[in-house]
């Protein structure tokens, strides 16, 4: 599971759809991210505040209709103890033009953290409404905090130029028995702007916010950047 935005992320600065879009202008292969924001909140808790994260991935075509990522990242508080190293990788095979669907498996190691460290393993569903919507459904099992979530998020994005992207992720967060909690836990949602410099470097700032539903917890707003190579 790559760092995100909401709750860490990065997506690859792209929504599947923006991906999709794109691909003939950014290539798809190996790529290097590095960011800054506000606050880092994952799955509707707060980790950490202002923070700095370098994220690398190597996306594998297995077949015409498989495909594997392969990813590490590290996140750290700017004025703070709490950092946050992980391996990731994520496989997934098109069913169809409009359905995907994989399996994912993540290791975070955390210093300072509210959660513990652990693995973390995923199965998750992708179906694209059209060209500028898609619905993403997935479940983890989280050993570090030992229990399930599941979230389902609707994404949209749109070009604005041949070189300028905008995308929105809006989703719902369930618990159970997930650090303490259970059932409806967060709403998220992320607004971002992706500008392509070139073919293989692009810039992304974004803004979103986080709010506790049914648990005890501060809503969160934060705000920050991307900058992508991919090679």
């Amino acid at each position: 599971m790559r760092l995100p935005a909401v709750p860490l992320p990065l997506t690859c600065l792209l929504s599947v759809n923006a991906a999709a879009q794109v691909a003939e202008e950014i290539p798809l292969g190996i790529e290097a991210v590095t960011g800054v924001r506000s606050s880092y909140v994952f799955r509707g808790i707060e980790l950490a505040q202002a923070s700095l994260d370098f994220q690398f991935e190597a996306r594998v075509t297995l077949s015409e209709i498989d495909s594997l990522n392969i990813g590490a990242y590290h996140l750290a508080e700017s004025d703070g103890d709490f950092s946050e190293t992980a391996g990731y990788f994520e496989w997934s095979r098109e069913h169809s033009e409009r359905l995907s669907w994989g399996a994912s498996a993540t290791y975070r190691d955390r210093n300072e953290s509210l959660l513990d460290s652990g693995l973390d393993l995923g199965l998750f569903t992708t179906f694209r409404i059209n060209a500028d919507w898609s619905w993403r459904n997935e479940i983890n099992y989280d050993f570090g905090a030992e229990g399930f979530y599941y979230n389902t998020e609707i994404q949209w994005s749109t070009p604005l130029s041949d070189e300028a992207f905008l995308a929105v992720d809006t989703g719902l967060g369930f618990a159970s028995s997930y650090a303490d909690r259970d059932g409806i836990n967060e709403l998220h949602t992320r607004i971002s702007l992706t500008y392509a410099i070139s073919k293989q470097v692009a810039v992304s700032p974004f803004i979103g916010a986080s709010i506790v539903l049914a648990h005890e917890g501060e809503d969160e707003a934060f705000g920050g950047f991307w900058f992508q190579v991919i090679f």
